[in-house]
């Protein structure tokens, strides 16, 4: 009865968990979340397992067998329950992380099973064990490689983005705009050699490019920069957008300001100052600002402006 309280448990720890921040890592914590979750739910069904089938010849594996089919019946059944929650999404990566934490928890107990293994078994059970440690340390590679990037976000900090660079892909989103890397344009000296991110804005409703979760603490600085180069002849124009994370979505409540890009290297510089004082009625939080985006209304023509870092001074 305890290990099917134990279930019930963890199942409602499933419904009711939300992440604590709309961040990516706390997203894929979530996600991989689903392999001990399941593989706990798959230990405490081994278990119901034996107290309903006592053991007899044979028995031991029928046992692992009954609680893998029990998890596999769970993960089908919270799976289809959330078609029609709006707050939830059916997703074949839970499905699989579901399947594979209990796999590899089986096994991992299995190993240790003296109901299953003589003390003459050690070199299977230590194939077992390698098995399913490389599949769990396999599945949370993603996990591994994501903090990776927010370590370098870290290390890169004042500069805040860096479109040119690798770590910082996950935080970027396009939106009706095509971002690249290109040789940087014949008059921007600076950079000549190096490589730039060119943005295309096409000719859509506010074509962009948002960076979220930004480097959040901005307190200690007293302005943001960035360079923008335009091959155009006449001016056009960029907006920037800033948002902390107490930002209600109203146009009020963040920084906005248009700037006059002129052709060639522009030099860009906001006081601090002006983006902390922005909001209507408040002021925004410099320690947690959360998304940064680049973006134009319809232009008349497509238009491409280039932009190599993004920093804090």
């Amino acid at each position: 009865m305890a290990a099917l309280v134990g279930i019930a448990a963890l199942l409602w720890v499933l419904v009711a968990g939300r992440p604590p921040q709309p961040t990516l890592l706390w997203k894929e914590i979530f996600n991989l979340g689903h392999i001990p979750l399941f593989g706990l739910v798959a230990l405490l069904a081994l278990v119901a397992a034996r107290a309903f089938l006592p053991a007899g010849p044979g028995r031991p594996l029928r046992h692992y067998l009954l609680a893998f089919v029990v998890v596999a019946l769970i993960s089908l059944v919270s799976e289809i329950a959330q078609i029609n929650m709006a707050s939830r999404q059916v997703e074949v990566q839970d499905a699989v992380h579901n399947l594979l934490g209990a796999i590899c928890f089986l096994v991992i107990r299995s190993a240790f099973d003296p109901l299953l293994w003589d003390s003459d078994s050690r070199a299977p059970r230590g194939l077992l064990l390698g098995a399913a440690s490389l599949a769990l340390f396999v599945a949370s590679w993603t996990l591994l490689e994501l903090a990776w990037h927010y370590g370098m976000r870290s290390a890169a900090f004042p500069r805040i983005v860096d479109l040119d660079s690798g770590w910082q892909q996950p935080f970027i989103s396009a939106q009706r705009a095509d971002i690249g890397l290109v040789p940087a344009p014949a008059g921007w000296t600076e950079k000549s050699g190096h490589r730039v991110s060119v943005i295309s804005f096409p000719q859509n409703p506010w074509p962009g490019v948002a960076i979220r979760e930004v480097y959040p603490d901005w307190t200690r600085m007293k302005a943001y920069r960035m360079q923008v180069f335009s091959t155009r002849d006449h001016s056009v124009h960029l907006t920037i957008r800033i948002e902390d994370a107490l930002h209600n979505q109203q146009h009020n409540d963040r920084f906005n300001r248009t700037l006059s890009i002129e052709p060639g290297l522009n030099d860009v510089s906001i006081p601090l100052k002006d983006i902390r004082d922005a909001p209507v009625g408040r002021e925004m939080d410099l320690s947690q600002v959360w998304q940064l985006i680049l973006f134009t209304s319809r232009p008349e023509e497509p238009l491409e402006l280039h932009i190599s870092d993004i920093w804090l001074e």
